[in-house]
């Protein structure tokens, strides 16, 4: 006959986590569909919104290619804060002083607007 031999306490193993199930989706309601099943354009959502500025645009993303003039993207983003829109155009930062005076832009470069990173970009002419 064999007996069994402990060598020490009886390590304690802590019970393995709770498997849940993850829930399940709810159904879709049925939409009844009236009128002809191709979308009607002029209903449809529009993607992108007219910019209704006079600030002149650069391309998407051009900060990544152009250096970011701070202090104008600062003004910027304040006047958007504020106004939740954005200026007409640059002299109305000035106008509603969130700068002192509209800075001069290098020599054969100019300023425009990264819509989207919201961002002032310094480009070429």
């Amino acid at each position: 006959m064999l007996a069994a031999v402990a060598c020490g306490p009886k390590e304690q193993v802590p019970p393995a986590p709770a498997v849940r199930p993850a829930p399940r989706p709810a159904p879709a309601a049925a939409v009844p569909v009236s009128g002809p099943t191709k979308a009607d354009p002029a209903s449809a959502p529009a993607t992108t919104a007219p910019v209704q500025d006079n600030l002149p645009s650069a391309n998407p993303n051009s900060a990544k290619e152009s250096p970011i003039h701070l202090p104008l993207t600062e003004a910027l983003h304040r006047y958007f804060e504020v106004n939740n829109r954005m200026p007409p155009d640059f002299n109305t930062l000035v106008a509603a002083k969130f700068i002192q005076k509209m800075p001069a832009p290098p020599p054969g470069k100019r300023f425009a607007i990264d819509r989207v990173n919201m961002q002032v970009v310094v480009v070429n002419q």
